[in-house]
């Protein structure tokens, strides 16, 4: 299999930029999934980790009997999404810092793709016409067969791209990797609020541990932001959203609990702001240069709509890692 240092795992890469590959082929287990690494590339263009991730086939079994396709087809909101993720065995993405004799190499970009056994094929392909279908692309019988993974299980494969810091080591004798599960959004409860809300508490719970943490909602203001001499020509973005300002206790850290707006905000639209929707797809996304809360306090905005929102129901999100991180070490065999 020929890996270039600067394509992603599906596509061809410049002559140059070929690496050549150093067979390594150490399976270790991380919490209880087994992992192998079978090919470290390097070359002076820079080097790439190829990860191969075993996935049960009864993990995916039973996922694809919660999330049956009638289910999957139902998806709307922002929440689902985020549910059906976490409960996807398939989608435990993370990410792999690694050293070389002792030297750190500089994360570059990754690329991630999964094979399944026909059987889970069929069982996820209710509706074999329908693009949500399972299927085994040229690239994942690639990897299949260039690794010889074990057709009774399902797979998560990704490619990891690295740049040198410093010279290149094309002769590496020992390699470091450190794993690290990218965190999975889940929501922990729901409340509303308006422009009155000053002083109500709300109570939630870790969905993990348990432990029980109480919202202040310190104040909620609607406001009206101004897009007029940014994004598109000739498109309309909605500007109304409420920001609410808010304290937890016990304290938890910031990238570990949010607060998000349940509903989708408006869809920006051409012409003037009376005129029929349309225009680009998608959910708004604009950046708000908000007012600063107080070192104790944080804030939440809502979603961006053409016309003022009176409520917004909201949803209290934890950040979970789904297993702890990973070390290990290993010779690189001639």
């Amino acid at each position: 299999m020929d890996v270039y240092h600067d394509n992603n795992i599906w596509g061809k890469g410049s002559p140059e930029t070929k690496l050549t590959a150093l067979p390594v082929n150490h399976s270790f287990l991380w919490g209880e999934q087994e992992i192998l690494i079978p090919t470290v590339y390097v070359g002076k263009a820079g080097a790439a980790l190829d990860v191969c991730a075993k996935i049960p086939i009864e993990d995916m079994a039973a996922f694809l009997k919660k999330w049956d396709y009638e289910r999957r087809m139902s998806l709307k909101t922002p929440e689902e999404f985020e549910q059906i993720d976490a409960d996807n065995p398939g989608s435990r993405e993370f990410a792999v810092e690694i050293c070389l004799d002792g030297t750190p190499l500089v994360r570059r970009m990754s690329s991630s793709l999964r094979w399944y056994p026909e059987n889970i094929i069929q069982m996820g392909n209710a509706n074999p016409a329908s693009e949500d279908g399972f299927e085994n692309n040229k690239s994942a019988e690639e990897w299949m067969g260039t690794y010889g993974c074990d057709k009774g299980c399902c797979w998560y494969f990704e490619r990891l791209s690295y740049n040198w810091d410093g010279e290149p080591i094309l002769s590496p004798q020992k390699i470091s990797l450190a794993f690290r599960a990218n965190l999975i959004s889940i929501t922990a409860g729901h409340f509303s609020s308006d422009v009155s809300c000053d002083g109500k508490t709300v109570k939630t719970a870790h969905p993990i541990t348990g432990q029980e943490y109480t919202l202040t909602l310190h104040s909620c203001e609607q406001i009206r932001n101004s897009f007029a001499e940014i994004g598109a020509k000739g498109v309309v973005y909605p500007e109304y959203c409420q920001i609410l300002s808010y304290s937890i206790a016990p304290e938890i850290d910031r990238s570990l609990f949010c607060i998000r707006d349940c509903a989708e905000g408006d869809h920006p639209r051409m012409g003037d702001a009376q005129g029929p929707p349309g225009g680009p797809d998608g959910p708004t996304a604009v950046f708000m240069a908000g007012k600063n809360a107080a070192p104790d306090k944080r804030m939440a905005a809502s979603s961006l709509h053409f016309e003022p929102v009176s409520e917004v129901q909201w949803r209290m999100v934890f950040q979970i890692k789904p297993k702890n991180d990973a070390e290990i070490s290993f010779p690189i065999k001639a």
